[in-house]
């Protein structure tokens, strides 16, 4: 099967749609929520999907495996909620790339640092504008419920970037491998 074939682009329609209702049925008070890494990884996938890029796919499921949804379950399990729509941006567009990166015989070069960038772009960006209260992509040491750990903001902000950088790789590698036992030759380094 081509990687871009009707049901692939099918599936990033689907990807998009999720993102566009989600968004659509956000109330004007929760719109900064779209800041979210999962919002602009949802985006990528789906885009990637529709056009064939398979660096934008192969990123964005490393961020969800590694970043968004491990990060989500944890929202759920301290929240105790979430958001029917909240399901789509999270699960949705995991599987349709699960999907789509299971045909490939090689992960693209740079997927690692293609899937930290969307977190680092997004992390950046809220805490220069989202509401410290929102905690958007754990942007505010504010807000962080255990200062004596962490106790300077900056060391705080350290250990979220190195955190994500490690769990990104380890991801890739993980995928990486799976790729290479499937396809039975060696690959190219990350």
């Amino acid at each position: 099967m081509h990687l871009f074939s009707a049901r692939s682009r099918g599936l990033g329609c689907i990807v998009l749609a999720s993102l566009v209702v989600d968004v659509l049925l956000k109330s004007p008070a929760n719109r900064q929520e779209i800041m979210w890494a999962c919002y602009w990884a949802s985006g990528a996938l789906g885009i990637g999907m529709l056009t064939g890029s398979v660096s934008l796919v192969a990123g964005a499921v490393i961020f969800f495996a590694g970043l968004g949804l491990p990060a989500w379950i944890v929202s759920i399990l301290i929240d105790r909620q979430t958001e029917a729509t909240s399901v789509l941006i999270h699960v949705v567009p995991l599987l349709a790339g699960l999907y789509f990166v299971s045909r490939l015989e090689v992960l693209p070069r740079h997927s690692a640092a293609l899937a930290w960038l969307l977190f680092g772009i997004p992390f950046g960006l809220s805490w220069h504008f989202c509401d410290p209260a929102a905690m958007i992509n754990l942007s505010h040491w504010t807000r962080w419920p255990v200062p004596q750990v962490v106790p300077h903001p900056w060391q705080f902000y350290v250990a979220v970037l190195v955190i994500s950088v490690a769990l990104v790789n380890s991801v890739a590698v993980v995928l990486k491998s799976m790729l290479e036992r499937e396809s039975g030759s060696a690959l190219p380094a990350l």
